[in-house]
């Protein structure tokens, strides 16, 4: 009986307000995140992309350009987290000059050729100039970082967007998938041996438009866990589920083009995978559009497409919020994404829920966020200008809530019909289990048994 009346309360809330569907921009935050631990990174400049393996960060740093150069000089600053409330700078590593730190990811190693953690770093030319690369380093000392490769200068790559993922394969072989490695498209490197880094195959895109100027090649990839597919994402925002099954044959579905109402990236777009039971989610941000090609402000927005075998991702509703801050790079696990804001701050958005939502957000005052990284236990992201921060990290669950929250958050994808329906239905079927309870025979409950003295 408590079941069903719960369930004719339900139905009769749902009657009230009639299925109307709260706006895309409603957000409410269950909690802010703590901060555990601070660094200034000690050098002048902009911070960028950070990643994290065990203990040591790596975080992206363009310093001040000097007398009459627009270059600045570029360098990683590797960071010790053992102890997370005092993150400490115990080492630089150097970048070439003429060339800035655009994307890290970093992987452990246990073969016969290498035993120890890595860094990769993509690099990108700066004022024209040729040259992208990426570049493999040591950091088993997180003290006394080595190089250890270099890929191949591209002699047709000008000045743009490279990114650089990693992911081990079942197979035992680490793999880099590459943007602008070594000519516009996608590469993919056995890195296993990192001091010897392998082509494995390229797939390149084809030139698409984005309104009012063709747009080439892409602007960032990201590999699934597993390394067995890569998303790509395009420079007029059409998105690629490229499979890697054959890393030497990459091959490709039709892309999913962008919504006409969210800004394409020609820019800066990142992204990630999220496995979500038995379905795949890919996320994709775009902090950087092509102001000439914008008619109006930019719509920012994060892309949700659902992934399933070798075919085209299925564009799903994007998360917007009204704020005219852009999403950055991001992080994803469990059914947590976490996206970094600019002057936002970071947002962690529940994906495992019927409707998105925002469960917690740090955003430091006079901030721009910009780099996002996890630790077991958690969340690290650095500031533009404020340096480095530890925070506490949310739990995996989201912070499920019970059956009301739930049943609420399901309304907006109800609709009048079906509220109508439940209304009228829900009570009869509520009386009728009442009278076939009260007609049943009681059972007979069990004889209280006394001890004796």
């Amino acid at each position: 009986m408590a079941r069903a009346a719960r369930w004719v309360a339900a139905a009769v809330l749902l009657a009230g307000i009639g299925g109307v569907r709260p706006t895309a921009d409603a957000e409410t935050l269950a909690v802010n995140l703590k901060v555990v631990g601070r660094s200034d990174l000690g050098t002048p400049g902009v911070d960028g992309d950070i990643t994290v393996l065990g203990t040591t960060a790596v975080v992206a740093v363009d310093g001040v350009p000097g007398p009459g150069s627009t270059c600045p000089p570029s360098s990683a600053v590797v960071v010790d987290l053992k102890d997370v409330r005092h993150p400490r700078v115990v080492s630089t590593i150097a970048v070439p000059a003429g060339m800035t730190a655009t994307d890290l990811d970093s992987a452990s190693l246990a073969t016969a050729a290498f035993t120890g953690d890595v860094v990769a770093m993509a690099l990108a030319p700066c004022n024209g100039r040729a040259g992208a690369t990426v570049v493999l380093h040591d950091i088993t000392d997180p003290a006394r970082p080595a190089l250890l490769s270099q890929t191949a200068p591209c002699p047709d790559c000008g000045p743009g967007p490279q990114s650089v993922s990693l992911a081990w394969r079942s197979d035992n072989r680490l793999v880099a998938a590459t943007v602008n490695a070594r000519r516009p498209g996608l590469a993919v490197d056995d890195v296993t041996d990192p001091a010897h880094p392998v082509l494995l195959g390229r797939w390149d895109d084809q030139p698409g438009t984005a309104g009012c100027a063709p747009a080439q090649g892409l602007v960032t990839a990201q590999l699934a866990d597993d390394g067995l597919r890569a998303i790509a994402v395009s420079a007029d925002g059409r998105v690629h589920q490229v499979d890697l099954a054959d890393p030497a044959r990459p091959v490709a579905a039709d892309p999913t083009p962008a919504p006409a109402d969210l800004a394409s990236p020609r820019s800066t777009a990142h992204a990630a995978v999220l496995p979500l039971g038995r379905r795949s989610l890919a996320i994709v941000t775009t902090d950087g559009v092509d102001e000439l090609c914008a008619s109006g402000p930019p719509s920012h927005g994060v892309r949700l497409l659902g992934l399933g075998g070798v075919a085209p991702p299925v564009e799903q509703s994007p998360i917007r919020f009204p704020t005219p801050s852009a999403p950055g790079r991001l992080v994803a696990s469990g059914e947590l994404a976490y996206i970094t804001w600019h002057g936002d701050g970071i947002r962690v958005i529940d994906l495992g829920e019927v409707r998105p939502r925002t469960i917690a957000q740090f955003a430091p005052a006079g901030g721009d966020v910009v780099g996002v990284a996890l630790l077991p236990d958690h969340v690290v992201v650095t500031d533009a200008s404020l340096g480095l921060f530890v925070l506490e990290r949310p739990g995996e669950d989201g912070g499920r809530a019970g059956f009301w929250s739930q049943f609420l958050r399901f309304l907006p994808y109800l609709g009048f019909a079906t509220v109508a329906s439940a209304a009228l239905v829900v009570p009869r079927v509520a009386a009728a289990a009442a009278r076939a309870g009260s007609a049943a025979r009681s059972p007979v409950g069990s004889p209280v048994r006394r001890s004796r003295a």
